[in-house]
């Protein structure tokens, strides 16, 4: 394999090429119509992806060719031909791209090739992103889209908002990327381009992944795979595999995970590229530490450094230490971890990404606790309580951000058809109508205004309650639901399940001889030692499980839409959990079971108070049987 020429180069050759073709451009011959016009076709192709490489050297042999197409002297042809040698082909550290695009915008704005000047921006935006954060990129890619609006270019407008979504997805506003790729989406179907229209689909993917809407995710990258296959698109495949990898991995599928992601970096070396290796070498690295491979996730990492590095590519600095620091602590280095976590801690909070920084105060509070660090433990675990509910209002957010895009989205093809089918019905009135539609359309903008304040008053107002509301809800020492709290909920899922006729199951857990804990330890021990079984029970379960406190060393675990058999599993996995804590850092010697009691709703005869007293009783069964156990009672049981 050819070794690419090093980007500097590249980008010295081209300026000094463009330079000398406009000192000249007056001494050589005009270009012939063939010429351009050939010029024109293939960059067309190449530009649109009728023409798709699936290999590094493939793209430069396809920009080198396109490169042969320039018509001597034509300044705006080279210029196109360098833009999109920025964008494709150029391979060197993003300081070089930035300027190899700063040069390039300098030149597009001397000649009024607005074009040029716009796809330059997404260009530096993109090296940009590698250099520094991708939150730095977003005044580029808003600037070509702003330029690209005011001159009505609505292709360059949709690209755009596809670059300027990959960057919202990263930065977790996961809502305001989807709208982007959507609004994105309509030009390209609208516009019949077929090719573009695909490629934004594992845009649209990767927001719905980020959302949690896992099924959505899965159906678009399953189709995109699909056809990947069908047309032997390399390059297609190996997305759909990552974000496949990724997306089950999210899932708690680890094994499925990892297959994926090897098949992803099988196509990655048959297709040469570096940068996604480095991704997928990084991506299997969390793969290996969720399911305890340390040194096997410390492997992958050093596959993945010198591949950022190569590129120049600074982004994932902070998942790289994330993922080296979890495998340094889980083979018992928390030491060095500690300050693995305090560098990508920088880092995420530099990007904003509070999912991952949920992750790391997760991860590093387990090592406080394993160094004996006890109330750096607590600091971090309290972090993580307000990390959490951070994420929380921003998942209220999005889907508030979704909503409002709906509506309106509805309300504007509503409007649409209604004035196209007035078009149709009132040809002869249009001179009129345009008059009573500027009065329509002012006073649908004030509408929009008012409601906008209107929703903008209720959303605060919904805040100020719904803070209230979780304090009333919330126990506060372990930081879940309290009784009254926890009992509303299961009420109304018992309601809804007898409703639907789905299953219901709910779990009583008690720890067992916690009055000796309290006795022995002292209760400052005992309050620890809740909050953590609270913690791990909470994640231990799935995400639309319930949990809440409902007195003493006593929990309540709600499972909708959940049979007996899968509820056992899921109890025995509670009862595991919290057999397997650590809390010899809160008092030499100190170990903890609990005693689970397992009920399933029979619908027509059965209450909240009789599902639960059914729990507790089984849960009184596993005491008398010697604890540490899981037990089911029956209606039919207790007659």
């Amino acid at each position: 394999m050819p070794t690419p020429t090093p980007r500097a180069k590249l980008a010295l050759r081209f300026a000094s090429s463009l330079l000398l073709s406009l000192l000249l451009g007056q001494a050589l011959a005009a270009a012939t119509p063939d010429q351009a016009a050939a010029f024109d076709q293939y960059a067309g192709k190449l530009e649109r992806g009728e023409i798709a490489p699936d290999t590094q050297v493939g793209v430069l042999e396809a920009l080198a060719h396109m490169k042969q197409l320039v018509p001597p002297g034509d300044a705006r042809r080279e210029l196109r031909y360098r833009y999109m040698y920025c964008i494709m082909g150029l391979d060197a550290p993003p300081e070089q791209g930035i300027a190899y695009a700063d040069q390039g915008i300098a030149d597009a704005r001397r000649l009024g090739y607005v074009d040029a000047e716009i796809n330059f921006h997404f260009c530096r935006g993109a090296n940009q992103e590698a250099l520094t954060t991708s939150r730095d990129a977003l005044a580029d890619y808003d600037a070509g889209i702003q330029l690209a609006r005011s001159h009505e270019n609505p292709r360059l407008v949709a690209d755009g908002l596809t670059w300027r979504g990959s960057v919202q997805s990263l930065l977790g506003e996961h809502a305001l990327a989807l709208v982007d790729f959507l609004e994105a989406q309509k030009f390209y179907e609208s516009s019949g381009a077929p090719i573009e229209s695909e490629q934004n689909l594992f845009n649209i993917a990767v927001a719905y992944r980020r959302l949690g809407e896992e099924a959505q995710a899965r159906d678009y990258l399953d189709k995109l795979l699909r056809l990947g296959e069908q047309r032997h698109d390399r390059a297609q495949q190996l997305a759909a595999h990552m974000e496949l990898g990724f997306l089950e991995s999210e899932a708690g599928n680890q094994p499925a995970a990892e297959g994926h992601l090897r098949r992803a970096l099988a196509l990655a070396h048959a297709v040469d590229s570096r940068t996604r290796g480095a991704s997928i070498h990084l991506g299997l690295a969390q793969v290996d530490n969720l399911q305890g491979r340390y040194r096997e996730a410390l492997g992958e990492l050093a596959k993945a450094e010198p591949g950022f590095a190569r590129m120049g590519d600074r982004s994932n600095r902070d998942m790289v230490l994330l993922q080296t620091a979890e495998a340094h602590a889980g083979l018992g280095q928390h030491a060095e971890a500690i300050g693995e976590y305090a560098q990508a801690e920088q880092l995420l909070q530099q990007s904003g990404n509070l999912r991952y920084l949920a992750e790391l105060l997760d991860a590093r509070a387990r090592s406080y606790q394993a160094l004996g660090h006890l109330e750096l433990e607590v600091a971090d675990l309290r972090r993580l309580v307000k990390v959490r509910e951070a994420l929380d209002r921003k998942a209220h957010s999005d889907n508030a951000t979704l909503m409002n895009y709906q509506f309106q989205t509805a309300q504007r093809d509503q409007e649409n058809r209604r004035l196209a089918a007035d078009r149709a019905l009132k040809e002869q009135q249009l001179e009129s109508l345009e008059r009573v539609r500027h009065w329509q359309r002012l006073a649908l903008v004030l509408g929009g205004v008012l409601i906008l304040l209107l929703v903008w008053l209720a959303l605060r107002q919904f805040r100020r309650s719904r803070k209230l509301h979780r304090m009333a809800m919330t126990d506060p020492l372990t930081g879940i639901a309290n009784r009254r709290h926890i009992e509303q909920l299961a009420r109304r899922a018992l309601d809804h399940a007898g409703a639907t006729g789905e299953p219901l199951c709910v779990l009583v857990l008690d720890v067992d001889h916690f009055k000796t804990v309290n006795d022995a330890f002292g209760h400052a021990v005992g309050d620890q030692v809740l909050m953590r079984v609270a913690q791990a029970c909470k994640q231990a379960l799935r995400r639309f499980d319930m949990m809440g406190r409902l007195g003493g060393e006593e929990f309540l675990v709600v499972l909708p839409n959940t049979s007996m058999d899968v509820a056992m599993q899921i109890a025995e996995r509670l009862r595991r959990k919290v057999e397997s804590l650590p809390l010899g850092s809160l008092a030499p010697g100190l170990e903890i079971t609990a005693s689970v009691g397992a009920a399933e709703a029979e619908h027509e005869v059965d209450d909240l108070p009789e599902l639960v007293r059914r729990a507790d009783t089984a849960m009184y069964r596993a005491k008398d049987a010697g604890r540490n156990r899981v037990e089911v009672v029956t209606r039919a049981q207790l007659v």
